[in-house]
């Protein structure tokens, strides 16, 4: 069961313009979909896009924001991984006094994410999960010199 944080938000958001991405039978979550994300759920589809739009290090605003997932579902080591983006840029554990203008940083680094995934989804079409399994492996590499 997940706690509720200090003065988290009611919902995470993403912008309109990706609302098929998450949500319909054409969505990439959906459980027919043949793409990486099917039968996963909005929440990790937003942590994986969070995450990669942190490591390239580019976030942007949401525009026409639309809140669909319930903070209160995420598991505790979500809120965690949406918080530690944010503390990542913050020296000051104080920071977590304000847990709501922490998720509105890792939406914007989601935001971003979700444009870089649609991109190379565009680019590499089912050849993507190949691609990513490849970037993926460097940056393990980058992070932990002497892994293969």
């Amino acid at each position: 069961m997940a706690v509720r944080h200090f003065n988290e938000p009611r919902d995470l958001a993403y912008s309109k313009q990706h609302s098929g991405l998450f949500q319909g039978k054409d969505s990439w979550i959906d459980k027919s979909s043949r793409g990486i994300f099917a039968g996963r759920t909005q929440r990790d589809l937003f942590i994986f896009a969070m995450a990669l739009g942190k490591y390239r290090k580019q976030k942007s605003d949401s525009k026409d924001r639309q809140a669909n997932i319930p903070v209160q579902t995420m598991a505790e080591r979500q809120k965690w991984a949406v918080l530690s983006v944010s503390l990542a840029n913050n020296n000051d554990l104080m920071c977590l006094k304000d847990e709501n203008s922490l998720y509105k940083e890792a939406e914007r680094y989601a935001e971003e994410g979700l444009k870089i995934l649609q991109s190379h989804v565009d680019k590499w079409g089912s050849e993507y999960p190949k691609f990513l399994e490849a970037e993926l492996r460097e940056i393990l590499q980058e992070s932990k010199p002497g892994i293969e």
